[in-house]
C-alpha cells in the first residue's frame, strides 16, 4: 500500500499566478510520473486542476484570498487542518501559509516551504516593519514543523539563524524548470542583446539598471547593448516615460513561448534584483544557454559563479556594470563557454525529474 501525502497549498498555476504556484504545479506533476506516493492534494480553486490521469485526490477548499492577508491565510489554513485530520498517518507537505492553523498538534508530519523567505530580506527599516507578522508567522511554523526546506544558498543562512534544531530539520531542495532543446548559439555579433524578465515593482532592482543603462550609454555604450525589459507591475508606467532610452525596448507582459524565444536569442541576461529566492527566471534563462549577470542574494550563488556569468552586489550599479563590460570584453568563444557552463548547470542539478526524487527522498524520512 502506498504511503500518502497531502500536498497543500494555496493556489496553483495557471489558476493562480506566482513563482510557487508555479512550482506547485511542476512538482506535483512530477511526482505522480514517480508515482510512488498516493497525492493528496489541497487548494483553493472551484473546479478541478489537474489531468485525472494524474491519479491525485483533489480536495478543493473554494477560498477568496482578497482582504486582509494575515487573516485570510489563516482562515484557509484552518480549513486546510480540517482535511489533514482526516488523513493521520500522511506527511503533509506546506506550501507558504497554507498550514498554519494547528501546527503543534500535527507538526511531526509537515514539511514546510516558505520559498525566498523574502519578510527576512528587508532591506529598509520601513520593509522589516511591515513584514513583522508573516516573520513572526513563519517563525511559528519553523518552531513547529518536522522540516523546513530551503531553496539553498544565502537562504539556508536565513533559516539556520531563526529554525529551532536547524541542523536536523533544515533541507536543501532547489528550485526547477523544464529545460527544452539544446539552444544553438552564436556570440560573434558585434551588437549585444540583453534581457531582464521580471515585475516592475522597487525589489527587482529595475532602477538600477536603468541607472546602469545611462551610464554605460555616457561610456559609449549606445551602439553596442540594447536592453530588452519584459514584464509589467505597479511602476511599469513610471519607468517608460523616465527611462527613454534610444537603446531600451520595454516589452511588457510575455508568454511562456516568447520567452522561450527571448531566452535563446538574447545575449546575457541581467537581473539586479535587491532581495530573491531561487528566482525561475534565473534557471530559465540558463536553460535556454545564457550567461547570468545577477545579485549575489538568496539562492543565486547556487547557480551563478564564474564559470557560467558574474555575481554583482546588491543595489550596486557600479558593480553591475562591471559585470555587464566584463562580458562584453570577452571573446565570442569565451561567451560560449558561459553559455554552455549554463545550460550543464541546470542538466545536472535543476530539472524537475532531479529534484522530484530529491523530494521523494524527504517523504521517505518520515517512514523510518
Amino acid at each position: 500500500m502506498k504511503r500518502q501525502l497531502i500536498f497543500c497549498t494555496d493556489g496553483v498555476f495557471p489558476h493562480s499566478v506566482g513563482g510557487m504556484q508555479r512550482h506547485s504545479a511542476l512538482l506535483l506533476a512530477e511526482l505522480a510520473k514517480i508515482g510512488t506516493w498516493e497525492i493528496i492534494v489541497i487548494h483553493p480553486h472551484e473546479k478541478q486542476v489537474f489531468d485525472p490521469a494524474l491519479g491525485f485526490k483533489e480536495i478543493s477548499i473554494p477560498f477568496d484570498f482578497s482582504g486582509f492577508y494575515i487573516r485570510k491565510q489563516y482562515e484557509y489554513s484552518k480549513e486546510v487542518y480540517k482535511v489533514i485530520e482526516q488523513y493521520p498517518e500522511a506527511v503533509v507537505y506546506a506550501q507558504g501559509f497554507a498550514v498554519l492553523y494547528g501546527l503543534p498538534k500535527i507538526g511531526h508530519r509537515v514539511i514546510v516551504n516558505q520559498h525566498g523567505l523574502e519578510p527576512f530580506q528587508g532591506l529598509t527599516f520601513s520593509d522589516k516593519y511591515k513584514t513583522f507578522p508573516m516573520r513572526m508567522m513563519e517563525r511559528y511554523q519553523f518552531k513547529h514543523a518536522a522540516k523546513v526546506v530551503s531553496l539553498g544558498g544565502r537562504l539556508t543562512d536565513i533559516l539556520r539563524k531563526e529554525v529551532p534544531n536547524a541542523h536536523k530539520k533544515i533541507e536543501v531542495l532547489p528550485n526547477a524548470v523544464i529545460p527544452g532543446d539544446e539552444p544553438i548559439r552564436s556570440f560573434d555579433k558585434d551588437k549585444l542583446e540583453l534581457l531582464f524578465v521580471g515585475r516592475f515593482a522597487t525589489n527587482k532592482g529595475i532602477n538600477v539598471l536603468m541607472d546602469g543603462v545611462k551610464s554605460l550609454n555616457i561610456e559609449g555604450y549606445k551602439d553596442r547593448l540594447t536592453f530588452n525589459i519584459v514584464g509589467k507591475g505597479p511602476l511599469y508606467e513610471q519607468y517608460i516615460k523616465e527611462y527613454n532610452f534610444p537603446n531600451v525596448k520595454f516589452l511588457g507582459f510575455a508568454d511562456d513561448d516568447q520567452l522561450m524565444k527571448l531566452y535563446r536569442s538574447c545575449d546575457l541576461f541581467v537581473f539586479p534584483t535587491l532581495f530573491e529566492g531561487m528566482p525561475t527566471v534565473v534557471l530559465e534563462a540558463m536553460a535556454g544557454g545564457m550567461p547570468i549577470v545577477v545579485t549575489d542574494t538568496g539562492a543565486t550563488a547556487e547557480l551563478v559563479g564564474s564559470d557560467n556569468g558574474f555575481l554583482i552586489e546588491t543595489n550596486n550599479m557600479r558593480s553591475l556594470k562591471w559585470g555587464i563590460q566584463s562580458f562584453y570584453q570577452l571573446t565570442p568563444e569565451k561567451r560560449l563557454e558561459l553559455s554552455l557552463a549554463s545550460r550543464r548547470k541546470v542538466l545536472k542539478n535543476f530539472t524537475w525529474p532531479i529534484v522530484a526524487q530529491k523530494h521523494i527522498e524527504l517523504f521517505e524520512k518520515f517512514l523510518k
